[in-house]
């Protein structure tokens, strides 16, 4: 009965994404009471059931995940106080960093409920959500109109696009089902229908094809598999090593962006940035690349137009955002912060992950970092919140059940002693 109410109330919170009702003039998404129920049936099984060797566990994977998300806060924070904000600037900048928050509940709440099987429940839901949304676009457009926009999709790899494939295309689902691909594709002997979820899961993939989360999987693959190769050790000191490099490639991007990266781009290689050179130039009045840069707090970037320039006196969720989430978190950070972002994100997961579950949850880790990575430098990512359920849940259901047993045996050991 609970996976049944779990399944209708998944599905509908991945189908509602784009679905507002206004209280007091605010939009807020369908999707969130959803998810507050999710959180709601965890509490009530808890009540009743108080798997301590869950929560146990729990508990430091959640830390640990949120981690990233309470950094910004704490920066942001202190942003808000020495500036003198307003109230809609803060309440602007929490509501950001709540969806975050919420994200990462919803998937603990995933795994309290079902262990490790919470992966399969939540993908199920997930594919079932995305099945719904394409039925709903054919039905609108016809069968017809739908594969021939599909075809064209394939064949122009995502340069052409028609109204069809459009409303496909920008479902924050297609980013959400890349960490769970890798788990997959790396997990593929362990799992005895991985071929049919790869099946299933690389169709839904495709009808929602975002070009730059293909190489993003291929790298994060590729990377994580390599590492798997190597001696526990060495895996785990190289992925650190990488993360480093990927620390120092983002600073780097940004500095470059500074300094005229993609007007060379454009001027000089005659490569078409798609708006990005005019964005980053409307940028520019906003930061600056040193040491003494304290930040705009989170949620600047929605006060701001970044096509046209314009600057309004209250923050706006429909104007064009910064296609570009390292300089986002720059932005709003600051020097200082956007590298404690950065370590946090980075370094203190990925040995937390390699010390937690060992080396090939390590590096599926370190995998769906390097696939986040590639995607923050050239979109919004971030900040949807489906992407952020699907990358909290997958490392956490990695070997949840005896990691969780584990804990709970160790934590017996320490009240026995202190007793």
């Amino acid at each position: 009965m609970i996976s049944i109410i779990y399944c209708v109330l998944a599905t509908a919170m991945f189908f509602l994404q784009d679905t507002y009702f206004k209280v007091g003039g605010v939009d807020f998404s369908l999707k969130n009471p959803c998810a507050f129920a999710i959180l709601f049936l965890a509490l009530l099984n808890f009540i009743a059931t108080v798997r301590l060797n869950r929560v146990f566990l729990l508990v430091r994977h959640t830390l640990v995940q949120i981690l990233p998300c309470l950094i910004p806060l704490f920066f942001s924070a202190v942003i808000w106080v020495s500036s003198g904000a307003d109230s809609i600037t803060i309440f602007n900048g929490v509501g950001m960093i709540i969806p975050q928050l919420l994200s990462v509940f919803v998937a603990v709440a995933t795994l309290y409920l079902f262990g490790e099987k919470g992966i399969w429940y939540c993908l199920g839901s997930m594919c079932t959500a995305n099945f719904l949304l394409v039925l709903t676009v054919i039905v609108q457009g016809g069968p017809g109109p739908f594969l021939e926009e599909f075809r064209t999709l394939i064949l122009s790899f995502a340069v052409e696009s028609g109204p069809l494939m459009v409303k496909l295309e920008i479902n924050d689902l297609t980013f959400a089902f890349g960490p769970f691909i890798l788990y997959l594709l790396l997990n593929r002997k362990e799992n005895a229908h991985s071929l049919l979820w790869l099946l299933v899961v690389g169709l839904l993939f495709v009808l929602g094809l975002k070009r730059i989360a293909i190489p993003a999987i291929l790298l994060g693959f590729l990377l994580a598999f390599l590492l798997r190769l190597l001696p526990e050790k060495a895996s785990r000191q190289t992925a650190l090593c990488l993360a480093v490099g990927m620390m120092l490639v983002s600073f780097l991007y940004i500095a470059g962006i500074r300094l005229g990266l993609f007007e060379y781009l454009e001027t000089a290689l005659n490569i078409d940035t798609k708006g990005r050179l005019g964005m980053f130039t409307n940028l520019e009045p906003y930061y600056d690349i040193n040491f003494t840069f304290m930040g705009r707090g989170t949620g600047f970037e929605r006060y701001v137009d970044w096509q046209t320039g314009a600057v309004y006196q209250t923050p706006r969720r429909t104007i064009m955002q910064i296609h570009n989430d390292f300089l986002r978190m720059y932005l709003n950070m600051g020097f200082v912060g956007y590298w404690i972002w950065l370590w946090c994100f980075l370094i203190v997961r990925l040995r937390y992950w390699f010390r937690q579950g060992g080396k090939n949850v390590g590096c599926l880790f370190f995998g769906i970092c390097v696939y986040c990575f590639v995607l923050y430098a050239t979109d919004n990512t971030i900040y949807y919140p489906y992407t952020m359920i699907a990358c909290a849940l997958v490392p956490m259901a990695c070997r949840m059940d005896s990691l969780a047993d584990k804990a709970l045996e160790q934590q017996c050991l320490q009240w026995e002693d202190a007793s």
